[in-house]
């Protein structure tokens, strides 16, 4: 879902049930936020796909409507 805005899982730098998403930046700065998951299947919560979307900039706000982000077409 994350990834057509440039968003991926630095997957060497997880520790267990933590995942890290990172988002590089235009001006080549890195976001980045720890993600719980359980297994392939883990689905997280609401609250937690909005704090995603404010820390990577994905927000009405920034720009990214609902329809943008929640859309499956890359």
């Amino acid at each position: 879902l994350v990834g057509k805005f440039g968003v991926y899982e630095e997957k060497q730098r997880a520790k267990g049930s933590e995942r890290l998403w990172v988002k590089v930046n235009p001006d080549g700065t890195k976001l980045s936020i720890p993600v719980t998951c359980h297994g392939e299947n883990y689905v997280i919560g609401v609250g937690l796909v909005r704090a995603i979307r404010r820390r990577f900039k994905l927000t009405e706000k920034d720009g990214v409507s609902d329809k943008t982000f929640y859309s499956k077409k890359g």
